[in-house]
């Protein structure tokens, strides 16, 4: 069998720190001091905990790839959580102290629900004394290699999901210090997350479904990459700073700023019918092994069950035909502006700020954007008798789930009907969205 290097946490931090920041951005501390107790230890420690472990056979399957996993999870399932109420059956000062609780627990949800993949699916050596890791008994991967090469090979049939021993496992890595600082019934939905089934359940909590969908997310993601569904790019990735910059509003003389067009996001049409592009795949579409291609450390030989490096040959591995792969996706070709036939800015952001006061951000982009891409041709809606009807496919395609936009249209009575795979907005609402026919 072929020996693997361990890699260290900082080797893991860097090729990753775009990423890495983009958590902290959405964990919005008010001291650096908080931000690296909280979050980077915890991040630091999940590095510390895989090394170069790749997730599964399927997925995230390259080395490293069972850290990019847990950051990535991370950073969608705060995303969902931004639009997100918890604890909406607290007092309101309660909620107000309790809520920062649940945007953190959602954090150690995401990041420790994987825990016990790798070791599920393969049986891992190390090199020096052929012993075998054992998670719950040894603990971290990497201090327990202590340096040393390591061998894995895939199960024959994989060991089956345990919560309790996920739970146990996180524990292990939060550790009782950042746990202490939850209330008991943030900590009880904390553990009730940490699921590794990641099916629907009966009376899930609200924490748990994000988490969940959190999972879902990155899966696909992953998935679609090795499809060769976003071809590799040499495009640098902009940093967080950048970004933030590019919000900042622009005047031009005799145009006014207004709320919209200073606070919006900006919107980039995708690759596909209706699919945003995230920031998590913007960067993985520049690095090879998150992008369709093999992975550049390990490949699982199906016959023998044995771990190889990539660079095998045809005559000791087997030989796969390569997914297709799609032309490669110019960002600088996906800043152009929206088609003349959409509704002027000025009377757009004075609708919008009528008919959509009050919702979250992330529902007021999803209007924003899904307007544009229908206006282009690249999302299609109808209307009908009743309002204006939108496939759920389409909705969760732009990062927000239905059941989110549903809950909120309903509040502001702007929903007509919820069926299994499309919703109904009232006319007032689909009016952002595009015209009604005469």
């Amino acid at each position: 069998m072929t020996a693997h290097t361990p890699m260290t946490v900082d080797t893991l931090i860097g090729e990753y720190q775009r990423r890495v920041d983009l958590i902290a951005q959405c964990a919005n501390e008010a001291s650096q001091g908080e931000l690296e107790r909280k979050w980077l230890a915890v991040l630091r420690a999940c590095a510390s905990w895989f090394s170069s472990l790749p997730l599964s056979p399927d997925l995230y399957r390259e080395s490293g790839g069972a850290f990019r996993a847990t950051i990535e999870t991370a950073f969608y399932a705060m995303r969902l959580a931004g639009g997100q109420k918890f604890g909406t059956n607290l007092t309101s000062e309660k909620r107000r102290r309790i809520e920062p609780q649940y945007n953190y627990a959602v954090f150690l949800a995401a990041v420790c629900s994987r825990l016990d993949e790798p070791y599920r699916h393969f049986a891992t050596e190390r090199d020096r004394d052929r012993a075998m890791w054992n998670p719950p008994v040894h603990g971290q991967f990497g201090p327990w290699l202590a340096g040393s090469s390591y061998r894995l090979t895939r199960r024959d049939t994989p060991l089956p999901v345990e919560r309790m021993r996920t739970g146990m496992l996180a524990q292990m890595l939060v550790g009782s210090g950042l746990l202490a600082g939850l209330d008991a019934e943030v900590l009880a939905e904390l553990f009730g997350a940490i699921n590794p089934n990641m099916r629907p359940i009966e009376a899930e909590s609200l924490l748990h479904k994000v988490v969940r969908q959190g999972v879902s997310t990155a899966d696909e993601f992953d998935r679609k990459a090795q499809r060769g569904v976003f071809a590799p790019v040499q495009f640098a990735v902009p940093s967080a700073v950048h970004v933030a910059a590019e919000l900042e509003p622009v005047t031009t003389p005799g145009e006014p700023v207004t709320g919209a067009s200073a606070t919006a996001a900006p919107h980039n049409p995708a690759p596909t019918s209706g699919t945003p592009v995230s920031p998590a795949q913007t960067e993985s579409a520049a690095t090879p092994a998150s992008a369709g291609t093999p992975p550049p450390a390990m490949v699982v030989d199906p016959s023998t069950g044995e771990v190889l490096p990539a660079s095998v040959s045809a005559d000791t591995a087997p030989v796969q035909s390569p997914a297709p792969v799609s032309a490669a996706v110019d960002p600088a070709a996906m800043r152009s502006p929206a088609p003349t036939t959409s509704i002027p800015k000025a009377s757009n952001a004075s609708a919008f700020d009528e008919v959509l006061k009050g919702v979250p951000g992330s529902v007021r982009e999803f209007f924003q954007a899904l307007s544009e891409d229908v206006a282009s041709g690249k999302a299609a809606v109808q209307w009908t008798g009743k309002g204006l009807v939108v496939p759920k496919r389409l909705i969760g395609s732009y990062g927000i789930a239905a059941s989110t936009l549903v809950e909120h249209m309903r509040k502001r009575s702007l929903m007509v009907a919820d069926a299994s795979t499309e919703v109904t907005l009232a006319p007032r609402a689909g009016q952002l969205i595009l015209a009604s026919p005469a």
